[in-house]
């Protein structure tokens, strides 16, 4: 029996030290269905695996696309550490033909992008270093957020939770009111993550209560070095949003005790960013690289 190249690369990811959330054979599972998820094998100059980057190939209105995949950020490069720099390029020469490629990744740095008949945009995560003493991240939060966290902490109680159910009320409610169509996929891809996380001790669901009623939620995930705030929701009124403020400090303040740093993942949106900048977040870059060809370039001339 031959074995397949997914599962190839589910050995070479457990002999990869600090392997990224994104690149884990059960989030790719979950996020994209079982074996409903390919990688490209990147081989050195010996002919030995260097490294694997993973995609999602479907199916968008009836046309195949290679997109990255659900609730994931960007398209991890998986090597192991004592390994040469997986080229980007390399990896899309080896994609098969499809009409609409759209994915992010997540590059080496200071790699950068040869010529090549790609559109690559910049796009921008938000990023909280880990800081040594409990309270350092603090220290550079806006005067306005710690003082709204101040009042936040005399009102509302945090507490872990499996209610996945009322968590995805709160995402489309916050769907709602930036009056936003909810992705199609919400509902289904974190009732399939949240289990997932909890298996691997790998993320949560909190919840910030106001007298004992639950009025925002954050999901997080976390791998060996960065725990990430994969969405949330809240209701759509200042309390709502005191309460989500006090969420996010609290997954920071977690991550800090983890040693890790904390990744709000991007938003394009000024409003969100700015929000995210005022607990002193920085923004580090990622590559969107996007190709249409035949009836992809009819589609994307609409989306």
């Amino acid at each position: 029996m031959m074995t397949s190249s997914t599962d190839l690369y589910g050995v070479f990811y457990a002999q990869c030290d600090h392997a990224p959330l994104y690149a884990a054979p059960w989030w790719l599972d979950a996020v994209c269905g079982n074996n409903k998820w390919e990688v490209v094998n990147m081989l050195d100059d010996e002919g030995k695996s260097a490294g694997y980057i993973p995609y999602y190939k479907t199916q968008i209105r009836g046309i195949s696309a290679i997109i990255t995949p659900p609730l994931t950020q960007w398209l991890p490069i998986v090597k192991k550490e004592d390994q040469s720099q997986v080229s980007v390029v390399e990896f899309l020469k080896s994609l098969p033909s499809c009409p609409i490629v759209d994915l992010t990744i997540k590059p080496a740095e200071n790699q950068l992008l040869s010529p090549f008949p790609f559109r690559v945009n910049f796009k921008y995560s938000y990023v909280i270093p880990y800081h040594e003493g409990p309270s350092d991240a603090k220290l550079n939060y806006s005067e306005g957020l710690r003082r709204n966290l101040r009042e936040a902490e005399k009102n509302y109680t945090i507490a872990s939770s499996e209610d996945v159910e009322h968590f995805l009320q709160l995402c489309h409610a916050t769907y709602r009111h930036q009056k936003i169509k909810s992705p199609s996929w919400l509902d289904h891809i974190v009732s399939q993550i949240v289990p997932a996380l909890k298996k691997n001790k790998s993320g949560h669901i909190h919840f910030a209560f106001d007298k004992g009623t639950a009025i925002a939620g954050i999901l997080t995930g976390w791998d060996a070095q960065t725990t990430y705030y994969l969405t949330g929701g809240r209701k759509g009124d200042q309390q709502g949003a005191s309460a989500h403020a006090l969420l996010l400090d609290h997954a920071i303040r977690e991550a800090n005790t983890r040693g890790h740093k904390f990744d709000f993942e991007g938003s394009m949106h000024p409003g969100i960013a700015n929000f995210f900048q005022s607990f002193g977040a920085l923004p580090e870059p990622y590559w969107q690289v996007r190709k249409f060809n035949g009836i992809g370039r009819l589609w994307s001339l609409f989306h």
